[in-house]
């Protein structure tokens, strides 16, 4: 068996030598075996020289077991040992387990107590592998050894961080009898004490033995400490206050075991469980009342987000004003689920529903021309938040648990309200557009009819036209927005009115060049020809080249398929290109997937952002127009019978649809209007149209969509965006200033919460800011964190410019008595030269306390 050994160390370490050192002598009456197996045995006396001689002159590449009839030198006389550059460029033979080990993994001899007190937990070749990443003689070490076998007792599958551990730890304090087992396997170790002052040292506790009793007073401390990091002072109502920490370098330490504790990918899913459970005590709702439910707290647990999201679904319709600027703040965290991130997103849209509602008495405008001025500036928005709320809704219906019936109440009434505007508003416009016949001459918009002439006409650079079918006025916006907040280049939007009927037929011809535009009754539907020729998607390029020899048509889905290559091909042969997106006009109308509209107009926005920049970006054109044939109408309840009229009876030719009817004339009186379709057009024709009343439909047979519909007289039929994006011709921008709102000027609970508000909306004028704040001490060390923060925000609300930014004290900084709050533009490396922001802030190690 020791002839095995000796042959298995030799043919694993590829060295001829093997030395033993024989401490008692006992080992004597192996050397006869040994040498009997083929290997030459040389013993050692004090024949140093002679045998280094023989070994690599007359036994080179021997294979030699030399015995040493004495124990091995300590730590101090190895140094000396003649043969001590052979010895370490060969091995040694080891036969207890602990100096095997030792040897297996090449660590020095002097932990081989070590490793003889702990040789049962280091045997088993599964945990030899969870702690793989100590045995080495670089990261072995006695304190590496103890935190692997710590993980080991807390079950981990590798040696963990020291913080893991303790969260860990904090978990099994919720399951009695899994911490009496561990406790058990840790008493056995002696190493509960490790632990003890681990937890001793972050909470500044000073325990003696280690029980499950302890542990929950640790994990109360390590609540109430984490829910008020933010308050400095605590209130003298507080119970708790004895338990709070006073020192600004043992919060911040505690906020750093917080953060790990947080980022870990399975422990996080403890810490509510722990709390709620292990540190009941630490009652939130009595912090929330003597704190408020204003104040900022450290972490919020499940309870406490559950009673502050219940007040926000509860305080939205009476108060949505302010329940908007908490859900701001909200939507900034990065503490909360998707789930809860989405209903926060419903509650806050629906809040600007009624925020932007609650302005308006009523919608009596004097003339067409104010609807549309109303509308373009603020109205839309109604629509856009609208759109956003149903979104956020539908996304989390099913994952509303204890909030579905709050949520459903306000969910039903944000659509009654909903659908009452768009009734009460498109009444008034109607009116006042039938005062004047639907006359547009008298209406000071571009119209839609003249969109070439306008946009295109004798323009002298290369340009790409996206046309997105139902690309409404508000999603129009939403894209602008998006692009303003990224982009560095020109952009504005102006509103386009769309002729009645509000369809894509008429409206794709509108769009198309040409003074020929004339109609004839075909079969099933209207025929648009622009001399002469059918404004169908076959013909359309040739009707662009008729007017613009070097341009072309092509459809956004070959677009996506084209490689680099073939893309700059195609658009480098073309002066003008119309390019044809339909998507949400393709869902919405269609009465099997119309319920998904809402759903196709996020995607139809990430499309279009798509195309813009790979446009301007790899294909290097400057000027891009979007623009669409027509908007639509969504009701997300399907509408009462009152809201259904019926197709008026026609004489002659007609056209009919759930929100239009074209005929050559109409018998009796039509619920609804009817008028001239050559008022609405620049096409000569004796034909009329008939729409319904505000957002009513007709009463039509077949599959037919309700839902979704367009091709009537609404405003959010009507009102078309143009899109213009220029990427030279830029002017020069300035930069977003702003400004610190807050007054902090003290740290004493290792961080600060630092306020700023962006001065003015992203704009053609003004850029986006990308800054880092820090607190800095007067020779320019960092005593902080460094918070990114992007001011980009395109609102005109200040409320939704304002920018929460959270600075916690390092190490340098937990020892320091000042500092000075600086902002930089994030491209200063150097941080030489703070914009706006260089305030003093002193540094209090120690919490004032009321006297009480």
């Amino acid at each position: 068996m020791v002839v095995d050994k000796i042959r298995n160390i030799i043919n694993q370490s590829k060295k001829p030598l093997v030395f033993y050192f024989d401490t008692d002598g006992s080992f004597r009456g192996e050397l006869e075996e040994i040498s009997n197996s083929g290997l030459k045995v040389v013993e050692v006396t004090q024949n140093y020289f002679e045998l280094k001689y023989r070994i690599e002159f007359e036994w080179p590449n021997q294979e030699i077991f030399i015995y040493h009839p004495f124990p091995k030198p300590d730590e101090k006389e190895i140094k000396k040992y003649p043969l001590l550059d052979l010895l370490k460029a060969n091995s040694e033979l080891r036969l207890d387990d602990a100096s095997e080990f030792l040897a297996d993994n090449k660590l020095p001899d002097h932990h081989l107590p070590l490793i003889k007190r702990y040789i049962k937990q280091l045997k088993p070749k599964t945990n030899q592998k969870k702690l793989a990443k100590i045995l080495d003689p670089a990261h072995f070490s006695p304190s590496s050894l103890k935190l692997g076998l710590i993980s080991l007792s807390l079950d981990f599958n590798t040696v963990a961080d020291r913080n893991s551990c303790m969260a860990k730890c904090l978990s099994l304090a919720n399951d009695e009898k899994e911490f009496a087992k561990t406790e058990k396997l840790l008493k056995q170790l002696e190493l509960e004490q490790d632990l003890l002052n681990w937890f001793n040292i972050l909470l500044n506790t000073s325990d003696k033995e280690w029980t499950r009793d302890v542990i929950i007073g640790f994990t109360r401390k390590l609540k109430y400490n984490i829910l008020t990091a933010f308050i400095d002072k605590p209130a003298k109502e507080d119970t708790y206050a004895k338990l709070k920490l006073t020192r600004a370098s043992e919060i911040n330490k505690l906020q750093a075991f917080f953060q790990d504790w947080e980022n870990h990918p399975t422990l996080k899913e403890t810490i509510d469980i722990v709390f709620s459970n292990v540190a009941s005590d630490i009652n939130t709702e009595n912090l929330i009342a003597w704190y408020g439910s204003d104040q900022e707290f450290g972490y919020y647990s499940s309870e406490m987000l559950s009673n502050l999201i219940k007040d926000l679904y509860l305080g939205v319709v009476n108060n949505p004003e302010h329940i908007k600027t908490e859900c701001i703040r909200w939507l900034r965290s990065k503490s909360l689920s998707d789930e809860l991130r989405e209903q926060i997103g419903f509650i806050y849209h629906t809040g600007a529903v009624y925020s932007i509602l609650n302005k308006y008495r009523s919608f009596k405008f004097n003339q067409t021309n104010d609807f549309i001025e109303k509308y373009t500036n603020e109205l839309h928005r109604v629509d856009y938040n609208y759109r956003k709320a149903v979104i956020a809704y539908d996304k989390v219906q099913d994952r509303l648990y204890e909030f579905e019936d709050v949520a459903l109440e306000v969910f039903e009434l944000l659509n009654q309200k909903y659908d009452r505007y768009l009734i009460e508003l498109n009444v008034e416009w109607q009116q006042t557009l039938n005062k004047q016949n639907f006359n547009y001459s008298s209406i000071n918009v571009n119209k839609q009819y003249d969109f070439y002439k306008n946009n295109l006409k004798d323009f002298d650079f290369k340009m790409v036209v996206i046309i997105s079918d139902a690309l409404r006025y508000e999603l129009g916006h939403e894209l602008f927005d998006d692009l303003l907040a990224d982009s560095k280049n020109n952009l504005t939007i102006e509103p386009c009115l769309a002729s009645i009927p509000s369809y894509t037929n008429i409206g794709m011809a509108n769009l198309l060049p040409g003074s020929g535009l004339s109609i004839e009754k075909g079969e099933t539907d209207l025929i648009f020809k622009i001399n002469g020729k059918s404004t169908v998607s076959s013909n359309r390029q040739a009707i662009l080249q008729a007017t613009e020899k070097e341009s072309a048509t092509i459809d956004y889905s070959e677009v996506r398929k084209m490689t680099k290559l073939k893309k700059r091909a195609f658009f480098k042969e073309n002066k003008i290109t119309y390019i044809y997106h339909d998507w949400i006009d393709a869902i919405g109308d269609k009465r099997r997937t119309e319920h998904q509209t809402f759903e196709a107009t996020e995607k139809a926005v990430e499309d279009l952002k798509w195309l813009i920049r790979n446009i301007t970006g790899e294909l290097g054109i400057s000027y891009v127009l979007v623009t669409s044939d027509h908007g639509f109408l969504f009701n997300y309840n399907e509408l009462p019978e009152t809201s259904r009229e019926n197709l008026p009876k026609i004489k002659g030719y007609g056209r009919d649809h759930v929100r239009f009817v074209v005929a050559d004339d109409f018998e009796g009186q039509v619920d609804g209007y009817q008028f001239n379709l050559k008022e609405t057009t620049n096409i000569k024709t004796d034909l009329k149209v008939a729409v319904p009343r505000a957002i009513n439909r007709y009463r039509k047979q077949g599959n037919v969509g309700i839902q979704f519909v367009h091709g009537g007289a609404s405003l959010q039929e009507l009102i078309t965006p143009v899109i213009k994006f220029y990427k030279h011709a830029k002017k020069t921008q300035q930069t977003v200033s702003f400004k610190r709102i807050d007054n902090t000027d003290k740290i004493s609970t290792g961080s600060m919460k630092v306020i700023v508000i962006q001065d003015q909306p992203v704009s053609n004028e003004y850029k986006s800011a990308e800054l880092v704040f820090g607190l800095f001490s007067d020779t320019g060390e960092l005593l902080s964190n460094e918070a990114e923060q992007h001011l980009n925000s395109v609102s005109g609300n200040p409320k939704e410019r304002l920018f929460e930014i959270i600075i916690s004290l390092n190490s340098a900084g937990s020892k320091a008595s000042f500092g000075y709050l600086k902002a930089f533009n994030k491209n200063d490396k150097s941080r030489l030269n703070p914009v706006v922001v260089n305030d003093l802030i002193k540094i209090s190690s120690l919490m004032e306390k009321d006297e009480f």
